[in-house]
């Protein structure tokens, strides 16, 4: 299971929290005014910000170029009463290969997944910075429920 976040909790242990506990999150943000989702996986943090990886290809790409106001939500639990969650509000932009090479670094798994080729996957893939403007966490396993905003 995953840590239980506190009051005294900082803004970078959330984020520390969000990139290695919970990992595997849905950003979402529109298009044309109507919502656009992805399944991403928080890959970094960095300076205060947040970072995914992305085919320069897939459409969702273009729309967080196009829009670039996101949220990203998730949590980690085996039901309601066991699960914590968080909603980070933010902006997301394209640094494009920045910080690539550390990303596969630090997550090894995206070298066996791409195995076959990963220079060209690393050449395609875009890195997008989240930049958290504030997050909301909602933890069902403590009692009472514990909930606590984040500014930054």
């Amino acid at each position: 299971m995953v840590d239980i976040l506190t009051n005294q909790t900082t803004n970078q242990e959330f984020s520390d929290f969000a990139v290695e506990q919970i990992h595997n999150v849905d950003v979402v943000t529109t298009y044309h005014g109507e919502p656009s989702a992805q399944v991403c996986d928080l890959l970094l943090n960095k300076n205060g910000k947040l970072y995914i990886a992305t085919s320069s290809q897939n459409p969702f790409f273009k729309d967080l170029i196009k829009q670039p106001k996101v949220i990203v939500n998730d949590y980690k639990g085996n039901g309601t009463m066991d699960s914590c969650g968080f909603s980070i509000r933010g902006t997301i932009q394209n640094v494009g290969h920045e910080y690539i090479d550390e990303i596969f670094g630090k997550n090894d798994y995206l070298n066996e997944i791409y195995a076959d080729n990963v220079e060209a996957v690393k050449e395609d893939l875009r890195v997008l910075e989240i930049i958290p403007l504030e997050a909301s966490y909602l933890d069902h396993r403590t009692h009472p429920i514990f909930m606590r905003k984040f500014k930054f």
